[in-house]
């Protein structure tokens, strides 16, 4: 505690020795590097919050918070309130946790409503209650689909009348928020129309409204048949198809070359047009009897003419006969099909091989025209190729791996990884660097300074100060032979005295300064 204490008054004396220029540049330095060491210990020790839940209901943000008080737990909320952050190390236990306890629940309640049961509650609030869960419901199951981010359900229940011509049929609302890059199309939007429609007893699905959070209306109230689903039908068809080929061939080069070989990609030129063609043949060379008709007449003879003549009896006959003829015809009456293929253009990129060269790095070798051309034959033979058709295939060779070059391997994410493992551990490493930076380059050269003008000055008083007016001490007789054998003075005996007894020489030094 001492050797503290005389360090102190040290520095102390010699930060008093100088200039008032030097003192303040001094003062400055090291405020300056307090202030630095003060904002990385504050930087460091800052807790890292990161998103425990986003776009979140009025709702369920309240419930949320206040299950994070009850457990003591620091969160921050964003500027609209509708994302709670929390500290990294904990997100995964709260998230479970809370998932456990029903919340979030997606915005507005369920039929948890009626848990709650009070006495004195109106048919009104029962009907309004019942509303509002099957409202929340709705949400919920809505709002589970992979596409669907937020949703809020509107049901408008029109009150019951006896009479038929004034009873009007339910109708619904829906305002779903998608996710980034997310759509719905025509099926879904579809599925949540009947979903909704199916659950309010009386609804007709040409009674509900589905739109975005930007207004687009999502739900057309198209006909069952039309231009406007002809035209859905036949863009899903042609990519079922395309999705069909593409899938059949990559099961194939799978197979042959292995997973994640291999890429193909399918386009299909599709006529969707319905043809219906009628055409007659004649066939002038095959004849066809269209009427027959035959007229046979016989006359009596008189018996004088007869005996005149030599003859007998039998008189004279006639016959006519006309026949029509028809040339042969044939009818016939064709319906083309719809969604035909007009013409089929097929891409296939495959990887190649790699090997090792003399310094044992990978690198790219493309397979050989053989090859590919035998694997072009079997992607031919898999797709129903039609050369009659203008069907199309190219068959490219190319790398896949990205961290292969023509030089070698290169293990770019070696250090990613190494970076990812070593950022929590580095700030502290930065902060230590600092500290150490900061007492040799700013620190010690001051205080070494400071030390050296108060040890200077110590000698000058010691100089300065008269033998007389200073105080005898007892010390030992060896130290009071000179050099030579005389009598030592006081400024020489305390310098022996400063060598061979240190503790001696700093009460003599207190009692010179006294």
């Amino acid at each position: 505690m001492n050797g503290i204490l005389e360090l102190a008054n040290r520095l102390w004396k010699g930060f008093n020795t100088l200039s008032a220029g030097r003192k303040l540049s001094i003062a400055m330095a090291g405020g300056l590097t307090l202030a630095v060491l003060a904002a990385l210990v504050y930087v460091t020790n800052q807790i890292d919050y990161r998103v425990l839940y986003s776009n979140l209901s009025g709702e369920d943000a309240s419930a949320i918070v206040n299950r994070l008080k009850e457990r003591k737990i620091s969160y921050k909320l964003s500027g609209t309130g509708d994302s709670i952050l929390v500290p990294g190390e904990i997100i995964s236990e709260l998230r479970v946790e809370l998932a456990a306890s029903g919340i979030p629940q997606g915005g507005g309640v369920g039929y948890e409503i009626f848990d709650k049961k009070a006495f004195g509650t109106t048919e009104f609030e029962q009907e309004l209650n019942y509303r509002r869960a099957l409202q929340g419901e709705l949400a919920r199951t809505i709002t589970g689909l992979d596409a669907v981010q937020f949703c809020r359900v509107h049901i408008a229940l029109p009150k019951k009348s006896l009479f038929v011509a004034e009873r009007k049929d339910p109708s619904a609302s829906v305002t779903v928020r998608l996710r980034p890059g997310k759509k719905l199309s025509a099926a879904q939007v579809d599925g949540i129309v009947h979903l909704v429609a199916s659950s309010v007893e009386g609804m007709a699905p040409q009674s509900v409204m589905i739109v975005d959070n930007t207004g687009n209306i999502l739900s057309k109230n198209q006909p069952e048949s039309g231009p406007g689903k002809a035209a859905t039908a036949q863009i899903e068809y042609q990519a079922r198809l395309e999705g069909d080929l593409a899938q059949r061939i990559q099961t194939m080069l799978e197979k042959v070359l292995g997973q994640g070989k291999s890429v193909v990609r399918v386009s299909a030129d599709m006529d969707f047009r319905m043809t219906e063609k009628t055409e007659e043949v004649f066939d002038p060379d095959s004849q066809v009897i269209r009427s027959l008709q035959r007229q046979s007449e016989k006359f009596p003879t008189a018996a004088g003419q007869s005996a005149e003549a030599g003859t007998g009896g039998e008189g004279r006959e006639r016959s006519d006969e006309t026949i029509n003829y028809e040339i042969n015809k044939v009818m016939s009456r064709t319906v083309m099909p719809v969604g035909e293929i007009r013409r089929l253009s097929i891409a296939v990129a495959v990887d190649g091989t790699y090997a090792k060269d003399q310094e044992g790095q990978e690198v790219f070798q493309s397979r050989s025209k053989k090859e590919l051309d035998s694997l072009e034959n079997l992607v031919r033979k898999s797709a129903g190729f039609d050369t009659a058709r203008g069907d199309q295939v190219v068959m490219t060779c190319m790398p896949f791996r990205q961290d292969i070059t023509g030089e070698g391997f290169e293990k770019a994410s070696l250090w990613e990884t190494i970076l990812s493992k070593a950022v929590p551990v580095l700030k502290y490493v930065i902060l230590l660097s600092v500290f150490v930076l900061a007492f040799l380059v700013v620190i010690r050269p001051i205080v070494r300074n400071i030390l050296e003008r108060a040890d200077r000055m110590g000698e000058q008083e010691i100089r300065e100060v008269s033998p007389a007016s200073v105080p005898r001490i007892q010390v030992a007789p060896s130290l009071l032979a000179g050099p030579a054998g005389g009598e030592m003075t006081d400024v020489d005996m305390a310098r022996q005295l400063a060598k061979e007894d240190p503790k001696k020489f700093a009460e003599l030094l207190r009692n010179w300064l006294r």
